[in-house]
């Protein structure tokens, strides 16, 4: 039965290889012609990674210039997520591509995106020394009438491509967004706080999926965190044991 299994994988990898050969691409960022992938190397390698040497606050993942532990802000305002998990800073060219992706509608930049994501998490649960395998992953909600606006949400999209990669479930219908709020880019931090106030709500049926289990929260951009901490909170104190945050990329000048 395994060896079936095995030349049954070998027989589908061999489609898709030649599959990309027959239907060549082009890097989405350069436009060099490809063979069935979506990014070259030289861009692979010029995208902004947040390498693991680098000074973060173990909670926010926030670039800090000394050997701290933690950002000032998690030091007196503690959130209520334990700890972040991010590949990227949100800096070109990462940023061209979540911006097609999120208001152009260019599904191929999420599809890479979320491989992108997917290999990271993987990569974490593999080497991270203080990996926690979360029991559940949630994309940040959209508002109904943003989602109908833009067509999608691409949390449930990137959640999808970890989902799969991660064999963690995904349920995008526990936390509801009751507002619609102003877009939080153009707001300062504490102005994003209050515009977050009562925003989500998490209905008490959902209760019984989140008692006692470690969540991870799934977004693309983290700027201030206030979407995650008023998320978390949430979570939080419907029962959740732990709260982690999963997010594509994060600001480093805040």
């Amino acid at each position: 039965m395994t060896l079936l299994r095995n030349l049954h994988h070998c027989f589908f990898l061999h489609l898709y290889q030649l599959g990309n050969q027959l239907l060549p691409t082009q890097c989405l960022l350069c436009g060099c012609p490809l063979k069935g992938e979506l990014l070259c190397e030289g861009c692979e390698f010029d995208l902004p990674w947040i390498h693991s040497h680098e000074h973060r606050c173990q909670q926010c993942a926030l670039s800090l210039e000394s050997a701290a532990d933690f950002c000032g802000h998690c030091l007196k305002q503690p959130p209520a997520f334990q700890q972040s998990f991010i590949p990227f800073a949100y800096q070109y060219p990462l940023n061209s591509l979540i911006h097609c992706f999120k208001y152009r509608r260019k599904l191929a930049s999420g599809k890479l995106l979320g491989e992108l994501f997917a290999q990271y998490m993987m990569d974490c649960a593999n080497t991270h020394p203080d990996w926690r395998q979360p029991d559940l992953l949630i994309p940040t909600p959209m508002h109904w009438t943003r989602r109908w606006h833009r067509g999608f949400n691409q949390t449930d999209l990137l959640s999808q491509y970890l989902a799969r990669a991660t064999d963690i479930p995904m349920n995008a219908k526990i936390v509801q967004r009751l507002q619609r709020t102003p877009a939080q880019k153009e707001l300062s931090r504490s102005e994003r706080q209050k515009n977050l106030r009562c925003a989500f709500y998490l209905s008490p049926k959902s209760h019984l999926l989140v008692k006692s289990k470690c969540i991870a929260l799934v977004d693309d951009v983290v700027t201030t965190t206030a979407t995650m901490r008023e998320l978390s909170q949430l979570l939080i104190k419907a029962g959740a044991k732990e709260v982690q945050v999963w997010a594509l990329a994060r600001t480093m000048d805040n």
